[in-house]
């Protein structure tokens, strides 16, 4: 999402100069037609130099910062694999499915994924990552991770240092700012046990839920593709179930300790089980469902 607001950016940036050049050159003709006749020869050439540098400039950069790398192909056991062990996927129709394995190409193609303790990742454990990811912003026009550029999968729960230890209780952690910030941790099992029980728990959708939280530079519980008084009302929603504090036996109770974890574990449960999200927060549901159906 940032580097696509970036590009944006240069793009409106290029345009302005773009009309200052334009504006230069219009400025030739009246200069010719006066006294000035060698300055305006030398400013129409030096203008059309300038444009020519710029429209080059802007193709190499535009070219660079949209470029993708080329999809991994998915074969034929992969996608029985995801019939069998992703059930999002299962339900999807035969278009869907060819979409949802266009973006686990992608994303595999984009992301490293890192299994803690192994040489190289088994294929299963980057299916269910990835799965995870585009699980979490399917029905979104524009489905980039941001910044992250590196899935770190550890074999356990992991404790507050990310060292895995009998004691840690951490299935999944994204950084937001320092050294790892372009990084998310999982633990294994945890991830997996989201996709065998469809319970509304699922680690791997709850950390790509703070991603899209992240988006926006801020990681406030309200995600990026929200904007002007939606980002008001969703506020507000969310404030007066965390003052309410009513513990529901089918959520969660992670996510009444702040905004931005009840908007993780409300996606959880809107990927794995819409009509459970629609019976208790109808209003957030109808918002969710605007964006991501």
């Amino acid at each position: 999402m940032k580097n696509y607001l970036n590009f944006l950016e240069g793009k409106a940036r290029f345009t302005a100069w773009l009309l200052i050049f334009f504006v230069l050159l219009f400025a030739v003709p009246p200069l010719m037609a006066s006294e000035m006749k060698q300055t305006a020869k030398v400013l129409g050439i030096i203008v059309i130099l300038a444009i020519s540098a710029a429209l080059w400039i802007w193709r190499i950069q535009t070219v660079r910062r949209m470029q993708r790398k080329a999809r991994v192909a998915l074969n034929l056991n992969d996608r029985f694999w995801l019939n069998q062990h992703i059930s999002f996927y299962k339900r999807l129709s035969a278009r869907d499915k060819i979409i949802f394995e266009d973006r686990i190409g992608l994303f595999l193609a984009e992301i490293i994924i890192t299994e803690v303790g192994k040489v190289a990742p088994q294929k299963s454990t980057c299916l269910y990552v990835a799965s995870s990811a585009v699980i979490t912003f399917w029905g979104l026009p524009y489905w980039n991770y941001g910044e992250l550029s590196e899935v770190l999968v550890y074999p356990d729960n992991f404790n507050e240092d990310s060292a895995v230890d009998h004691k840690g209780v951490i299935a999944g952690k994204v950084h937001h700012g320092g050294l790892m910030d372009n990084t998310m941790v999982l633990s294994l099992p945890s991830l997996m046990k989201g996709f065998l029980l469809l319970d509304a728990s699922n680690v791997g959708i709850h950390e790509f839920a703070h991603m899209l939280d992240k988006a926006d530079e801020t990681v406030d519980g309200i995600p990026a593709f929200m904007k002007g008084e939606e980002r008001l009302i969703w506020a507000a929603l969310v404030a007066r179930e965390l003052k309410r504090k009513v513990k529901q036996s089918k959520f969660n109770t992670y996510g009444l300790t702040s905004e931005e974890e009840f908007f993780a574990v409300l996606m959880e449960a809107y990927r794995e089980n819409p009509r459970r999200v629609e019976k208790r927060y109808p209003e957030l549901y109808a918002i969710l469902e605007e964006h991501l159906k």
